[in-house]
């Protein structure tokens, strides 16, 4: 299998597995599978800047919430590491953390950013 790809189970099941380099193309075969995670990814984008103008506020609430749903979201779509930023924003956000979840943010929008799906 390459870096990510589609497994058929059942013939009703799909699942997609990846790296976490977001310097190698995650390799999906589906157009149908390729567009789901290409609009997943391109979503993320405007949980970015919810997040900064929620850090802005100091919206520890917001930026829990949207770290959660990062966590969940993630893993349905094979991006784990989207779902280990999101579970760590979550925890920086109950403790009030403002630089690492500044730095959590910045470090989504460069995975966000850099990944391609191929």
């Amino acid at each position: 299998m390459s870096a990510a790809g589609l497994e058929d189970h059942d013939s009703d099941v799909l699942e997609l597995t990846m790296t976490q380099d977001s310097e190698s193309p995650i390799e999906v075969a589906d157009p149908f599978a390729r567009r789901l995670l290409n609009q997943y990814l391109e979503r993320r984008k405007s949980d970015l800047e919810r997040l900064r103008a929620a850090l802005s506020e100091q919206d520890y609430s917001g930026i829990q919430l949207t770290g959660h749903n990062l966590y969940g979201s993630g893993a349905a779509y094979g991006l784990e590491k989207i779902s280990a930023l999101g579970a760590r924003l979550e925890q920086a956000a109950k403790a009030q953390q403002t630089e690492l979840i500044s730095d959590l943010v910045d470090e989504l929008e460069r995975f966000v950013t850099n990944v391609t799906v191929a």
